[in-house]
This record gives structure tokens, sequence and C-alpha cells, in this order.
């Protein structure tokens, strides 16, 4: 992986690059009305699809005051590799405990390289287990926070502990409650707004060829070839202070339709540039045949994505929606100079003072008019010198970011404030208008409740979302995401063949997307249809042969069906691709171990456990079957080729898998009215089998669709009623099955 830096400036003047040429860009300030907001795009040649990025160093030579001072920017620091020179943090050598998993975490300095290093402490204090990754890359600035990414073959994950500015370490957020250890993978929804577009890899999320740090001028400006291709012949053969100087007197306040310029875009579309990474709702749905990487200035944020709050609330870091309620907002916004985002932070400008961050406020505020506004009792503390912002913009505290402050963007009288109204029915609300009554909202509304669905792990939900979104999806609607959504939640809800008839739908909208054709291969397989199921993960692979858990199962798909040397091979090739995968190495030992191949079996077991350690339940509840027809024959434990491998001692009351017969097994310590969930390790949902009175629960090894379990690696959890139930929580127990 590459990431991409701005060059630095005396680079630029000794190198002579071509790009120094280009003309000082359209610096007006008042936005251009003259056209209506349809044709908006239109009037931009370099929005238009597939223009190129060119980065930073392409404009900084003509811009390079304005460069200058936005690297001081909290923006320009949003995303970079992790070096020595950038460092801020300090080691960490009390380790942080992760109560919910028992793990513990340290950061230690090794050979000028910092590293995260997990542990679980054994009996005798002295550490069980060991696993350490390297801080690769940071994101965020470091004025509130630094997460940070480890890189495993080119693809970053997120490491479980992040510094905070004002703390120092503790878990990255959402790790206390549900601690994903390694294996987060970097989503492109956060890359899209911590990184200036990078070249992404098709259909694989986390895995960049090239990368550029930050946020960079073509996140606020578009694609910057057309600008650049357009000023390069200015060049000619004259230098380069006469070049520019001829530029800036044949552009100055003149349009330019090469290079998108915010202010000559309508207020809405000017807040659509801040609010495509200042918005931050509970759901987020793209819009159909959209990627996390479409959205250019000029255009319509809500083409983009149908936003969600959930309980009728949001994000207090969604600043632009927070500045929409304020009375200076809704008082301005048809003036010719609102108040609004660039009012107060101007990127070209150098970060607001307490010294100056009240000028926006004393444009309408100040002097006599102040004066008169504010009660007798009042005006010692209402002065032009006084600290508007402290008062009327509070720094607060975060819910969703641990220790994070950040000032309350809804501008108003605290001793006034509008008590907020009742969370709507719904779990979930539009943000977007027309996600609430336009033609389209009743299936962007569904569609946001399946992912609201998935988020909660709420089965009731799932069903919900089901039964609103099927009778809108026609076969004339072409709406292949809302297909696959569907499909989503009929598979978690153990309706495999509606889910396959949706997933049929999508594929055919989309048959180009791996995502998609991974689905359906999932849902074939269980309906019995091994060779369909083995094409569609061919088809997958072939679009993108990196998707590595995917061809994983692909793997497993052909352990399932005896053809052992065949699902050996896919998974060297899954690991090679991401060594890192754990589930990968353990069923690659199970094949093996199909084959009475112990000694190399034993390795990839250990491997496993080595690199997640709960899967040494698995170990411990290995489950040899023989089958005849639709029924299980034998059931019997098998000793672990890996006897140096131990699991932790299970908790009282935790889930337990045993060998109840020759044809069953029994899940010991379940709930009353409850369910154990039979899933595979990614979450997928094979079945659930009722607990009744609890206690012991006798189940006969075959799916939902009354077929005997494949040899392969499953979770069990308890679902007890009226508990969510987490996956790889303290309720989740590993066990295996070998078919012999």
């Amino acid at each position: 992986m590459r990431l991409l830096r701005p060059i630095p400036l005396h680079w630029l003047a000794a190198l002579g690059l071509a790009f120094s040429a280009c003309a000082t860009a359209d610096t007006a300030a008042t936005p251009d009305r003259t056209v209506g907001p349809d044709s908006i795009e239109q009037r931009f040649a370099n929005v238009a699809r597939g223009v190129p990025y060119v980065g930073d160093s392409a404009c900084v030579g003509c811009h390079a005051a304005a460069a200058e001072t936005y690297a001081r920017h909290s923006m320009a620091r949003s995303f970079h590799a992790w070096t020595p020179s950038v460092r801020v943090e300090s080691t960490l050598v009390r380790a942080l405990l992760n109560v919910p998993t028992g793990y513990a975490y340290r950061v230690v300095d090794s050979a000028g390289a910092l590293y995260q290093v997990e542990t679980r402490p054994g009996d005798t204090g002295r550490p069980v287990h060991e696993l350490r990754r390297r801080i690769d890359y940071v994101m965020g600035s470091g004025r509130l926070a630094r997460t940070y990414f480890t890189e495993d073959n080119g693809r970053l994950f997120q490491l479980p502990l992040t510094w905070y500015a004002d703390h120092g370490w503790d878990f990255s957020p959402g790790y206390e409650l549900n601690n994903a250890r390694f294996s987060r993978t970097l989503p492109d929804r956060c890359l899209a707004c911590h990184s200036s577009y990078p070249d992404p890899a098709p259909h694989l999320e986390g895995k960049y060829p090239v990368l550029r740090a930050g946020i960079g001028c073509e996140r606020c400006h578009g694609p910057g070839a057309v600008h650049v291709q357009a000023r390069q012949p200015m060049r000619a053969s004259v230098g380069r202070v006469a070049v520019r100087d001829r530029g800036a007197r044949a552009h100055a306040g003149a349009f330019d339709s090469t290079i998108v310029n915010p202010a000559r875009l309508p207020l809405d579309r000017r807040l659509d540039v801040c609010e495509q990474c200042h918005v931050h709702t509970s759901v987020a749905v793209l819009r159909e045949r959209r990627s996390a990487f479409d959205f250019t200035p000029a255009g319509q944020l809500a083409a983009q994505y149908a936003f969600y709050k959930n309980g009728g609330d949001i994000d207090l870091v969604s600043h632009a929606d927070r500045l929409r309620q304020s009375a200076c907002f809704v008082a301005t916004k048809d003036s010719a100079r609102p108040l609004e985002c660039a009012s107060c932070h101007n990127p070209h400008a150098a970060p607001p003072t307490k010294a100056t961050r009240n000028q926006p406020c004393l444009s309408c505020h100040g002097g006599s008019r102040l004066a008169t506004r504010v009660p007798a009792a009042s005006r010692a503390t209402h002065t032009p010198a006084s600290d508007c912002v402290s008062c009327h913009m509070p720094v607060v505290k975060e819910r969703t970011v641990p220790h994070g402050t950040f000032s309350d963007h809804w501008i108003r009288v605290l001793s006034r404030e509008t008590p907020r109204s009742a969370p709507p029915v719904l779990p979930i609300e539009a943000y977007f208008p027309r996600d609430r009554s336009g033609p389209e909202a009743a299936r962007y509304g569904a569609m946001g409740q399946v992912v609201y669905a998935a988020l909660a792990n709420d089965g009731r939900a799932y069903e919900s979302a089901a039964a609103g979104l099927a009778p809108l999806l026609g076969t004339g609607v072409d709406a292949p995401r809302a297909h696959f959504l569907l499909g989503v939640a009929h598979a978690q809800r153990g309706r495999t063949r509606e889910a396959h008839a949706a997933f049929m739908r999508a594929t055919a909208l989309d048959p180009a997307n791996p995502e998609v054709l991974r689905a359906l291969a999932q849902v074939t397989h269980r309906l019995g249809d091994t060779d369909q199921a083995l094409a569609l993960y061919v088809r997958a692979l072939a679009l993108q042969p990196a998707l590595a858990w995917v061809r994983a199962e692909y793997a497993d798909v052909l352990q399932q069906d005896g053809q052992l040397d065949a699902a050996i091979a896919q998974y060297r090739a899954a690991l090679r691709e991401q060594p890192s995968l754990a589930t990968g190495h353990f069923t690659l030992g199970m094949a093996l171990l199909a084959k009475q191949q112990t000694a190399e079996a034993r390795v990839s077991l250990t491997e496993a456990v080595r690199l997640d350690p709960a899967l040494a339940t698995a170990l411990e509840a290995l489950i040899a079957v023989r089958t005849s027809g639709k029924r299980v024959s034998d059931a019997r434990w098998l000793a672990s080729p890996a006897t140096a491998v131990r699991a932790a001692p299970p908790a009282p009351g935790t889930l337990g898998v045993r060998v109840a017969s020759t044809s069953s097994v029994q899940f010991t310590n379940t709930p009353p009215n409850g369910f154990v969930l039979v899933s595979s390790p990614d979450g997928t949902l094979l079945l659930a089998v009722p607990t009744g009175n609890g206690g012991t629960v006798t189940w006969d090894l075959r799916t939902g669709e009354g077929r005997p379990i494949g040899a392969g690696l499953y979770r069990a959890e308890v679902q007890a009623r009226g508990l969510v139930s987490r996956p790889g929580g303290a309720t989740a127990t590993y066990f295996a099955v070998v078919h012999q």
C-alpha cells in the first residue's frame, strides 16, 4: 500500500512541476444564485463521473498560501501514516482490562515502533495468551483523539485502544461493549471522511492500493484533473511568477467552470459539502448504485445517502445539523451572507482563536444592538470583548465518544431552550425530507430498518423491516440494494427460501457484485444445491480474488462436499491473502484432520487459537459426525489434536455443548423461554433452537432446512426473551463438526 503525501513546497520549487502553472482560484465570496439547483452540477466540468483526482501536490504550486494555512487545520491531519516524528503518545505499562472478554491491553515501544499488545491473564497472573499488532496508521488529528490501524497484507484493521488528548489511553469507541479485538476492518465510510479519496480496491473495504494523507483540497473542490489540465497550457515558455500573475489577472473574480468553488454554490449545497462528514446518524443507507466515494461537491448529499436518526436524536458531532436548529441560522439563511459553517471555519484562514471567534456574532449582535437586546443585569457580561461561544455554544460531553467533548453548534440562550419533542414511535426517523414523504421514502425507510436491526441485533426489528420492505419490491423495481437487504432480513429470521428469492433478484439486477453473489451462494448451499453454490462462489471470487473470508467460505463448502484437496488449496490461498484470518486457520486444520494429516492439522489449529483464543473452546467441542441421508447416524467426541492448547475455564453459567447420544448434542445452561442461536463465525444465523423451560436442551444436529449440519466451525449463543445477545460475548461458545 502506498500513502500519498503532499509534496513539500521547496520540492515543488526545485522540481518545477508542470502543475505549478495553475492560475489562482476563483475567489468570489458571494454565492452565485443565477442557476437553479437542478443544473448546479452541470456548471462544473470537474464533477462529471470518471474525472481523476490528482492529489494536493498538484494544487500547492499555485495555491501555496492557502495550502500552508490549511495544513494547520485538524482536517489536514485527519489520517496519515504513524511515524516516530509524529508521535504524541506515551506507552501504556498498566494494562487496560476489557471485562466482558477478559483480554487486557498495553502499548509498548519496540525499535521505534509502537505496538498494541493483547494478553489474557492466567491463574498465576502470568499471561496465557499474547498477541501484538503494530500501529501503522493514525486516524484523527489528535486535537481530541487519535485512533489506530494495523496493516495485514495491505488491509487495515482498527486497534482496540485510542489515545485521548485529555485522558491518554482508553478503549476505542464501541470496544468496551463489543470488543472486536483486531478484526474490525476500516470501513469505506470512515475513510471517505478522513482521507481525500483513496484509490479503493473494488468490492473490498479496508484495502486501498493508494491512500492520500488527510482531507485534501479535492474533498471540498472536487476532482482536480480538469482544472489542472486547463491551466497547464498557460505555462508556455514564460517564468513561473509571470504565469501566475497573468492567470490571476485573467481569472480574478471570474467564474471558473473547471473546479468547484463552494462559495459559488447555494447555501444548501455548501452545507452538503460540510455535512458529507459532519452528519452522524445511527443509520446510513447508501442510495442504489452509489458507493461511499461517489459524493462530489456541488452534488446533493441526499442523493448519496438516506440518513436516519435513532430515537429522534442525533450526535452532537453532527455540527451542521445542530447549526440548522439555531435561531442565528434560521434568521439569516435567506440573506446574502448567512451564518453557516464557513462563517467560523474558513479552511483557507488560520483557525479561529478565542479573540477572533466572536467576530461572526458581533456582525449582528455588536454595539448598540447588543445593549438593547440584553437585560440590564446582564450587560456587564455582554460586551464586544465577551466570549460569546463559551456560553451560547457550550462544551458538552459526546455520548458516543469516550472522553470526547465538543462545542454544541446549536447556538441558543440555554435558559430559553425548547424542550425536545417525544421520540417517534418507529425506531428510526428520516433525516432528509425526501425520505419522509418522497416517492421512495417507504422503501428507504424499510431498508434503514434492516440496517438498524443488524446494528441492534434485534430479531423483531428484522421481522418488521421484512414485512415493510417486501410489498414495495415488485419485479419491476430496479433496486438491487433493497432486494439484498430484504434477503438479509429474511436470512436472519431463518426464512431461507424467501432470502434465496430476494438474493436472486438482487443478483439479476447487480450481477457483478461479489457481496450479493456470496449471500446467494450461502442460502443456495443451505437449500442443498451444492454445485450451484460453488459456482456462485467462483463468480464472486473472479470479480474480487482478494476476498479472503469469501474464499474461506468457498473452501468450507468444498470441505463439506468431500473435496478435501480442493478445500485445502483454497484455505491456503485465503490465508496468503489475509494471514490473520483465525477461522481460516481453524477450518484448514479441520480439513487436514479429516485427511488424517494430524501433525499439519495441529499447526493450523494452534495458530488459529493463537490469533483468537476463543476458538480454543471449539477444540474441546470437536464433534465427529456420520450421516445417512437426512439424518445423523453417529455423533461422538473427537480428541483434540492440539493437546497443548487449553481453553480458559468457563465462567459459571456459561453455555456448554456436549454429545448427548449417537445422533444429538445438548446445550447446557440455557435460559427459559429463549433460544440457542447457531451461527457461522461471521454471525450468519443457521437456526434457532428453542430452550423451553431452560437448562439442558437437545439438538439433533440438523439445520433449519432439516439437513445434517455440515463440517465446519460454528458459534452458539443464548438469547433470552427480552435480551439482545452480543456476538462474541460471555453467552457465546464455539464448537466444530468433522464429517467422517
